[in-house]
């Protein structure tokens, strides 16, 4: 008989996926959204994606990032660091640090994936999902600092009117100079 093409994901390995995806679904509900490769692809179901929009945490509340979306995509048949790709993605998020967030989240997990295994996977299950979509909240700020050159830093008013400190992102590949002032720029939003 033939081998095919790549080889499926282990019986085990796809129930303490289930498992893993179920733990975060239970945690943060609808933030979580699920993709996998339709049926009839030669890989089906993989790549299996995993996606949580992450709100805004109160730690990051001088930003002006509502909330940023990171993927996690399981590519091939094993728990390990070669199987697995980072996405992120937000609207106010500048392409160039969409990149570098994503290459120090896939660090992470790599780093997780690595020192793991099936036989003794790491605490919620030999592909981290949980564990790894936790830490990106809890490093929402220093993820939006990756590349201080697209921090722009201005006065802002909060609810009760005082003035205080706020960082928005700027897009530098764009044309250059980034966004302080010039014609129109008065402060006010949509």
């Amino acid at each position: 008989s033939s081998a095919p093409p790549a080889p499926p994901m282990h019986t085990e390995l796809k129930k303490a996926l289930q498992q893993e995806v179920l733990a975060a679904k239970s945690r943060w509900g609808g933030a979580i959204k699920l993709s996998k490769a339709p049926a009839g692809t030669p890989t089906a179901p993989l790549p299996i994606g995993v996606e949580r929009t992450i709100a805004r945490p109160a730690s990051a509340e001088a930003f002006d990032v509502d909330d940023l979306r990171v993927r996690l995509l399981i590519d091939g048949p094993s728990a390990s660091a070669e199987c697995v790709r980072v996405e992120v993605s937000g609207d106010a998020l500048p392409a160039q640090l969409q990149a570098a967030a994503a290459a120090r989240v896939a660090e992470l997990w790599g780093g997780i994936l690595t020192k793991y295994s099936l036989a003794a996977p790491a605490a919620g299950g030999p592909f981290a999902i949980e564990r790894v979509l936790a830490w990106c909240e809890t490093k929402y700020t220093e993820l939006l600092n990756l590349l201080p050159e697209l921090v722009e830093g201005y006065d802002g008013v909060n609810e009760v009117g005082v003035t205080i400190r706020r960082y928005c992102l700027v897009d530098r590949a764009e044309g250059g100079e980034g966004g302080g002032g010039g014609e129109g720029g008065g402060g006010g939003g949509s």
